[in-house]
């Protein structure tokens, strides 16, 4: 039997059959041109339809007039209106064009945290209760509902799901999670109201019951209302999934037809979305909820692979299985898995890349595809096949050169890729070791190279004007990745430093160039062990042994997003200090995972060291300066690592195009100065790069 099939199994909410279990989490995209939905938006979610999605939840449909006004929460200002009629032609746009390919279609009523009544009205930060603070960006409410403007509210709800049904979307979705409105009615952390609203879970629940009563007024008991809930929203003296448990018979009652579960608060102390949670670290949420209903339940936060999805499924956690950035990353997953090539699907690596653009309210972007950022403007390879074939040669085997290989082969071009490596994916195949969420991308980039037989690989190769000029190429794309930072302090070149690309030669199965006996024990035993991802991670991690190549005592330079991935990495077993020279750590790590990444590597006994810079490597280790007072330390330690990641790399490129005048410098190469470039940036060029040719 082939796998994942529990997956591709129909269900149903309320009267609508649902094609399998993949549900399409609601997000706000951005893609909307003044609260209007976009072409771009249609496309969007035309996509994940004909990729085989069951049902799409178009994240954020705002219930009250935002016109001509500033959202202190940016989101807000990417929402899709459907406060008023001319919304309508809008909503039925993407319900026609999901439906063409077999999807359902829920759309999310939402507010946020500010509401008016009216558009003569000022948009102000609105609470079921004002002495406690609105989420992200607002500050403290500047109004407490009265219960005159709640039945306002719960109006606007009801007509909001009139037009949703009349532009023919299948179910209603209303947000009563993360932290939004609605939630913070039900929760005991946001809701101190002593009337009818509020205090009993009965009480808390009333205004989401009365928006469930008013949606089945306005359009009929047939209309499937779904709930997504915050089961345990983890704030302080909050609701636990106890509270949950007691809420949701509650609401119930009132006619609700299915549960989307997740976690959380956005001004949550602890992370729900990030890289650093482990995936499925809220499943059991689904489950419990389970317990006291039988209507389908599902899970949708921190999930992001198949197996996980199968898991879900197969052993009780829920009926079905939401995911956002999985579907972002790769519209055609379910497609694929129905096809029985699971391999083949394009892996969300939970780099928040997307969340980072949209949480400060610009359009959604992806690390791993690029045509989420470039939209129908672009467009897709598939769509726009070459109007002449040409022989394309790439230089360079990274995440920017083969997706402009990919590319240019979708669209019909002949394509050659060069690399001096002995296997693809470039600084991904240090990125793994460090990282294993990224080790399904760059087995994704193996299938990938695999499946198109107009890609040839010349790997182990040594590249230069000549080795291209003899492939006589029409076009070039040159992807030679960016060079790596570089230090010039007394002793950087002493046995005790390692620098990012030693280990970068080493993950590639190399000696690096004038290291000794050790290193070459340690790359001879990663090749008597295939290479494997797992074996060189082990590597890296032992701070003592034969095969040590990092000693136990460690001084990591650059605080950037290399140098604390580094540290986390590496932190087992070890004495890690940080040092960087500006005021803050984290350059390059974008507003959602920032914060969580420094206290993560905080909290696992990393001492970071800002405003300080390396200035001698001695044999006890690495004297350091305070950059404001001038003041020196010797910081003892076993080994001194450099990790100040990549800048601009020209040369090869420039005598490259002397030659061809037309070819094109793509990814990390490109890196302007004192900017952080990484795996969006090279594929974001590459795809440009092809598309343009």
């Amino acid at each position: 039997m082939a796998k994942y099939q529990k997956l591709l199994e129909p269900f149903s909410i309320g009267g609508v059959e649902i094609r399998n279990r993949f549900v399409m989490l609601p997000m706000t995209i951005e893609k909307v041109d003044n609260y209007h939905i976009s072409d771009d938006l249609v496309d969007f979610y035309e996509q994940r339809a004909k990729g085989g999605v069951g049902l799409i939840e178009v994240g954020s449909a705002y219930i009250c007039d935002c016109f001509d006004t500033e959202p202190k929460y940016h989101t807000t200002t990417g929402a899709c209106g459907i406060w008023s009629d001319e919304f309508n032609p809008g909503w039925q746009r993407v319900a026609e064009a999901c439906h063409k390919h077999g999807a359902k279609v829920a759309a999310q009523l939402q507010l946020c945290y500010e509401w008016r009544a009216s558009g003569s009205d000022p948009l102000l930060s609105y609470a079921p209760s004002k002495d406690v603070p609105s989420g992200p960006f607002v500050g403290m409410p500047e109004r407490e509902y009265t219960k005159e403007e709640i039945a306002v509210v719960v109006k606007q709800y009801g007509e909001a799901a009139k037009r949703a049904k009349d532009s023919g979307i299948d179910i209603i979705e209303i947000h009563a999670g993360i932290g939004y409105m609605v939630m913070r009615f039900l929760s005991k952390y946001s809701n101190h109201r002593t009337d009818e609203y509020g205090g009993s879970a009965e009480n808390r629940a009333r205004f989401l019951c009365e928006i469930v009563d008013e949606i089945h007024k306005t359009c009929g008991d047939d209309m499937p209302i779904l709930v997504r809930i915050s089961a345990d929203d983890l704030m302080p003296n909050g609701n636990r999934i106890e509270d949950t448990l007691e809420i949701i018979p509650i609401v119930e009652k009132h006619g609700v037809d299915a549960w989307s579960v997740q976690a959380g608060f956005h001004e949550a102390p602890r992370p729900v979305a990030n890289q650093i949670v482990p995936e499925g670290e809220f499943i059991d949420l689904a489950k419990q909820v389970k317990t006291v209903t039988d209507k389908p339940v599902f899970p949708g936060t921190r999930i992001n692979t198949l197996d996980m999805c199968d898991k879900v499924v197969t052993q009780g956690y829920g009926d079905a299985v939401g995911m956002a950035r999985q579907f972002i990353a790769d519209p055609d997953t379910a497609a694929k898995v129905a096809a029985g090539h699971p391999e083949q699907v394009r892996p969300c690596i939970v780099c928040s890349r997307c969340l980072d653009n949209i949480f400060i309210g610009k359009p959604c972007q992806c690390s791993v595809n690029a045509n989420v950022w470039e939209g129908v403007e672009v467009g897709l390879p598939e769509d726009k096949p070459a109007e002449a074939k040409k022989h394309v040669v790439v230089v360079g085997a990274g995440p920017g050169g083969l997706e402009a290989a990919r590319v240019a082969a979708v669209r019909g071009h002949k394509v050659t890729v060069l690399d001096k490596s002995d296997r693809v994916a470039g600084l991904l195949g240090m990125a793994q070791v460090l990282n294993a969420k990224i080790e399904p991308l760059v087995s994704y980039w193996n299938e990938e190279m695999k499946l198109h037989p107009n890609i040839e690989l010349k790997l182990n190769t040594y590249v230069d004007v000549d080795t291209v000029k003899a492939l006589n190429p029409d076009e070039v794309i040159v992807s030679p990745g960016g060079g790596i930072i570089s230090l010039d302090v007394p002793g950087i070149d002493g046995k005790n430093v390692v620098k990012s690309e030693d280990i970068k030669e080493m993950c590639a199965g190399k000696v690096p160039e004038g290291k000794g006996m050790l290193w070459k024990a340690a790359v001879a035993a990663i090749k008597a062990q295939g290479g494997t991802v797992g074996f060189m991670r082990m590597g890296l991690n032992m701070a003592s042994g034969p095969t040590a190549i990092v000693g136990k005592r460690v001084v990591v330079v650059g605080g950037g997003f290399a140098g604390l991935e580094v540290a986390e990495a590496m932190c087992e077993n070890r004495e890690i200090t940080v040092i960087e020279e500006a005021k803050k750590m984290g350059n390059g790590i974008g507003i959602i995972d920032k914060n969580p990444t420094i206290n993560l590597v905080k909290s696992k006994g990393v001492k970071l060291m800002p405003l300080t810079k390396l200035v001698e490597v001695t044999k006890k280790g690495a004297k350091v300066q305070n950059v404001e007072t001038g003041e020196e330390q010797l910081i003892e330690c076993d080994t001194v690592l450099t990790s100040l990641g990549v800048e601009q790399n020209t040369k090869l490129y420039d005598e490259i195009a002397k030659a061809f005048p037309n070819a094109k410098l793509i990814g990390d190469a490109t890196t302007p100065a004192g900017k952080v470039y990484r795996t969006l940036e090279a594929v974001k060029g590459g795809y440009q790069a092809s598309m343009a040719l």
